[in-house]
């Protein structure tokens, strides 16, 4: 109808003006200057690659429009800007009609911006939370799996109500832990509860202990200080890894007896804090009735005092012998020494200790803090683990090159045994043992050291 009206010259219309009285005083009045770069924010074509807005006298892009609205607005004396101002400083605007546009291109805009502000600020302050969640589980020993942190960002959100709409989807988790260094690893150990929620008191009571010691050592020489434990070694012991083609997913390997993989031997080093080891190494095998057989002559080997039990475990007999046979040895240099020990009940029977002392003989004994062995004791924190390398290694080698060497059988066990032990006592590894002293922070200084499962070839020791 509007279309047909003009044709025939019958269409009426008019336009409305504003009048305001020019003050040529006033800076905002006056019109501004402009560059051929504001033409840039004005294109009759809308380029492909940036959303455009239509305007009387062409396109605009977002920015360009609330770059306008905040000049229309930025003025102290009046409401807003005149059209006239507006039309010369930004051009794609030709009357009030683009004018009421802009506003609401810019107004529409602000409230998007703020949206997405406010779900960005709430996304963040989510993500903090479910983090500090999450390590606390972790430092109190809990595992976690993503579900978990899925359940913690929904419980999260559900309490502290940030978004009205939230899914924990795995894509959330993925860049959750990216974004915070989170990661799945393999559990290297597990300590009991009461255990870990001790662990301050626990490493507290080591620092103690290890500075007491330390201020001993200033009085006593480093051989007359030294440190013993039990450790049960596997009568097979074998790596949980080995060389395999890349891709296959099962991985079989042989042992001569798998009962050989669940039943163990005791052992019982004496190392000082110069670096030498005592002369014996006291072993406990498990045999039938707590002996050997009467019959059948056991390895004899010289530097191994070794005795027979009900399981491998050591008794408190087990100790006295060890007292007695394996402490004070030739090459001892003191009558008086100082040893450091764990809190097993009958390393705390001192009057058992010094009822099995040779005559003449004075050994004081100081107990590591339950639970602290790992920090503090020298043999659990370097030693047994190069020493059950060493013996594994040999056991591989034999092995896979001596068929009928049965690993696993009483004899055996002590030849190698004997043999890993001959190597650990050469003044090669001395440094080595000193080591595991500085480690467990009764040395300051950190020696220089190698170990023998790295450094010796067990085809060389054959």
């Amino acid at each position: 109808h509007l279309l047909n009206e003009a044709g025939l010259d019958s269409l009426v219309y008019g336009e409305d003006d504003e009048l305001v009285p020019f003050d040529p005083n006033d800076e905002e009045d006056v019109d501004p200057t402009w560059t051929e770069d504001d033409l840039d924010l004005v294109n009759d074509v809308p380029p492909p690659d940036r959303k455009r807005f239509a305007f009387s006298n062409g396109y605009a892009s977002l920015e360009a429009i609330i770059l306008a609205s905040n000049y229309f607005r930025s003025t102290t004396s009046k409401a807003h800007r005149t059209l006239e101002s507006m039309k010369t400083k930004h051009r794609f605007l030709a009357n009030s009609n683009d004018l009421r546009k802009m506003e609401a291109f810019a107004k529409e805009a602000d409230e998007n911006s703020s949206r997405r502000t406010n779900r960005i600020i709430a996304l963040q302050n989510l993500s903090d939370d479910v983090y500090m969640q999450a390590m606390k589980a972790m430092e109190e020993g809990y595992s976690l799996h993503d579900i978990d942190l899925q359940v913690m960002a929904i419980d999260v959100n559900l309490e502290m109500k940030y978004l009205d709409k939230f899914e924990a989807s795995q894509s959330w988790v993925t860049r959750f832990k990216r974004k915070r260094r989170i990661g799945s690893r393999r559990t290297t150990k597990f300590v009991s509860k009461v255990n870990h929620d001790d662990d301050k008191a626990i490493k507290t009571a080591a620092a103690d202990f290890v500075a007491s010691i330390k201020e001993e050592m200033k009085t006593r020489p480093l051989n007359q200080i030294c440190n013993s434990d039990q450790s049960g070694f596997l009568k097979e012991l074998h790596s949980m890894r080995s060389l395999a083609p890349i891709g296959e997913k099962t991985v079989v390997r042989c042992v001569q007896s798998k009962s050989s993989l669940t039943h163990s031997y005791t052992v019982m080093p004496l190392i000082f804090a110069d670096g030498s080891m005592g002369d014996y190494l006291f072993v406990v095998l498990q045999e039938p009735g707590g002996s050997f057989p009467k019959k059948k002559k056991i390895f004899d080997a010289p530097n191994l005092v070794v005795t027979a039990g009900t399981s491998h475990k050591m008794t408190k007999n087990h100790m006295r012998e060890w007292v007695n046979k394996c402490i004070f040895t030739p090459s001892t240099t003191s009558n008086d020494l100082l040893i450091l020990l764990d809190s097993w009940t009958s390393f705390r029977d001192q009057a058992a200790i010094d009822s099995s002392l040779p005559s003449g003989k004075t050994l004081h004994t100081r107990q590591i803090p339950a639970g602290a062995t790992g920090i503090c004791q020298p043999l659990d924190v370097f030693f047994f683990r190069p020493f059950k390398a060493l013996v594994r290694r040999i056991q591989g080698y034999g092995f896979r090159n001596f068929p009928t060497f049965i690993i696993f059988q009483r004899d055996p066990i002590l030849k190698v045994i004997s043999l890993s032990f001959t190597v650990m006592r050469a003044p090669i590894f001395k440094p080595m043992i000193q080591y595991a002293w500085h480690a467990a922070g009764y040395l300051d200084s950190a020696p220089t050291h190698s170990t023998p499962s790295l450094s010796i070839q067990p085809s060389a020791i054959l």
